[in-house]
């Protein structure tokens, strides 16, 4: 049996190390929409906030309007998928934890702020399918953590009848836990990932791990 019957899993820096490929494909977009691209101390700074591609180009150029936004988006995901293909790998122990977590009744959802088709793209080649129920992740029009509505409005439909005890959210950054907060559910912090370590411990989460393999003593 599980601790928590539905686990909310974090895709980049909780399941998969990712940041080789995204800071890469952010200096690349970065110089096709015509800017000088950051450092990697910078941008490691903007994606510790687990926030979004529009987000972070707007945090480092802040007189962009939202065309220009747009713009880059586009660059970066016509780079991402070979930078994906070529860096990203899961962490050490991934698929046995999965294993372990389906075996012991849990259902796992992938609940990302990457763009969707990304997310997909990436279970898809890693096989993950086998262990994940549901994506949700990045869409045009829908709102991304850590804003309650994910919960209200794209996880709560699947699970109308369970209670906010039953819910676990795993992740690395802010974005994670302050939606684990914002929604009243349990918080999991994966300080092995990508998140500031100051503003992750400022926000208390539950449960924090130092590897993938730590959650197995959390939902147990």
């Amino acid at each position: 049996m599980t601790r928590f019957p539905i686990v909310l899993l974090d895709y980049d820096g909780t399941l998969a190390e990712t940041q080789p490929a995204i800071l890469r494909s952010l200096k690349e977009a970065f110089e096709a929409s015509g800017y000088k691209g950051p450092s990697s101390d910078a941008l490691k700074h903007q994606l510790s906030k687990g926030g979004t591609l529009q987000t972070l180009f707007q945090a480092i150029v802040p007189d962009s309007d939202a065309e220009d936004a747009q713009a880059f988006v586009r660059h970066y995901r016509a780079y991402y998928p070979k930078a994906d293909q070529e860096e990203t790998v899961l962490f050490d122990g991934v698929k046995s934890v999965l294993d372990d977590l389906k075996a012991d009744g849990a259902t796992l959802v992938i609940l990302s702020n990457k763009h969707a088709p990304t997310v997909h793209a990436s279970i898809e080649r890693f096989g993950l399918g086998g262990w994940i129920s549901n994506v949700i992740a990045s869409e045009p029009d829908y709102p991304h953590k850590p804003d309650p509505r994910v919960m209200t409005d794209r996880v709560r439909p699947l699970f109308p009848e369970v209670p906010a005890s039953d819910f676990l959210m795993v992740g690395d950054t802010a974005a994670d836990l302050g939606f684990a907060r914002n929604s009243g559910i349990a918080s999991c912090w994966a300080s092995y990932g990508h998140g500031s370590a100051t503003q992750c411990i400022d926000l208390k989460p539950d449960f924090q791990i130092d590897s993938i393999a730590g959650l197995l003593n959390v939902a147990r």
